[in-house]
């Protein structure tokens, strides 16, 4: 019976997600690509050409944002044809908004899309976050992961990195930072300001979103690819887990049940040899199929080892549950 009612479940999560490949919005407006990069990340050049290669109808500039003390990545940027931007904002935040204040200083277009720069992007990406401006508050996606190589932390974080899906389903549309579009007047003083006082910008981007009564729209057919080659799988996840129960509380309550109804799952089976409860297994690497259905080969590892991902991250929840702050790039913050 409880694998029965699993399987159900997640039937009608896989139909409901449907409607994520089903956005064709219309919208079209000069736009600005604001993309804040510190060091040096795998693939940087590739990033920038993906970004560069928007088969987008209107206008669009791209901007990186880079520190004052990273002059070298300023020129590398530069040779690479696009324009950049050394911050200047001062603020009690996070590097990582600091960045995008001072983008959005420089921008003047009537759309503002963010950007990360461990990250390709397919063709139809820009098109698909501004197509559905017109009816959104704000439009986003989720990146799909891509190791460099394989290695276990690499493995590890792919199948959890998939779990980010599961955040939108159990706790609500939010918006993930690499990959959220606005209008350009959404960043009025109200939002400028509370911006400057944050670590975390989709996360407050989100809440604000939420306030004012808009919604945002979550388009599966602008999924880009998370390109990584990880080093410290802990500190990274902990930041990852740290943060949904800080935002998403409800999502992660969800998750520890989630988490322990599968792992009852393969042991019920090695109790009773009954291959049915194996079967919620084998849905939820198939959900994740489907919902990587338009990335080819990059689908297959991720799916295969979101399963894996599920008990990780259930450990990790665990463990961190009471813990309030975290490490991004060699700083702490307290949540």
């Amino acid at each position: 019976m409880l694998p029965a009612l699993a399987d159900l479940v997640l039937l009608l999560q896989i139909w409901r997600e449907n409607s994520i490949f089903k956005f064709d919005g219309k919208f079209c407006a000069p736009a600005s690509i604001i993309v804040p990069v510190r060091g040096l990340d795998p693939e940087l050049e590739r990033n920038v050409e993906s970004l560069k290669d928007q088969d987008f109808p209107c206008p669009f500039e791209i901007i990186y944002v880079v520190d004052p003390d990273q002059p070298w990545l300023a020129d590398r940027l530069r040779q690479l044809g696009v324009k950049v931007v050394i911050t200047s904002t001062t603020c009690s935040c996070s590097g990582k908004i600091r960045a995008q204040l001072s983008g959005l200083k420089e921008s003047m277009n009537e759309v503002v899309v963010f950007a990360d720069s461990d990250t390709l992007y397919p063709r139809n990406w820009l098109r698909e976050m501004v197509g559905n401006l017109d009816r959104h508050m704000a439009v986003t996606t989720f990146s799909w992961p891509a190791p460099l190589k394989i290695t276990w932390r690499n493995l590890i974080r792919a199948g959890f990195w998939t779990l980010g899906f599961e955040s939108q389903a159990s706790g609500g549309t939010f918006l993930w930072g690499g990959s959220m579009a606005f209008r350009r007047d959404f960043f009025d003083n109200e939002v400028l300001e509370e911006l400057s006082r944050e670590w975390c910008d989709d996360c407050t981007l989100t809440r604000i979103v939420k306030r004012r009564g808009g919604s945002i729209a979550f388009n599966g057919k602008a999924i880009p690819l998370n390109i990584y080659d990880e080093r410290d799988l802990w500190r990274w996840s902990t930041r990852q887990v740290v943060t949904i129960i800080k935002y998403s509380s409800r999502g992660a309550k969800a998750f520890l049940v989630i988490g322990a109804l599968m792992l009852a799952f393969p042991i019920l089976f090695l109790v009773f040899l009954n291959p049915l409860y194996l079967s919620p297994l084998l849905l939820w690497i198939l959900k994740n199929f489907s919902r990587s259905r338009n990335l080819g080969k990059y689908s297959y590892t991720p799916s295969v080892m979101s399963i894996i991902g599920v008990y990780y991250g259930w450990i990790k929840l665990i463990l961190d549950y009471r813990k309030r702050s975290v490490v991004w790039r060699d700083r702490v913050y307290n949540l």
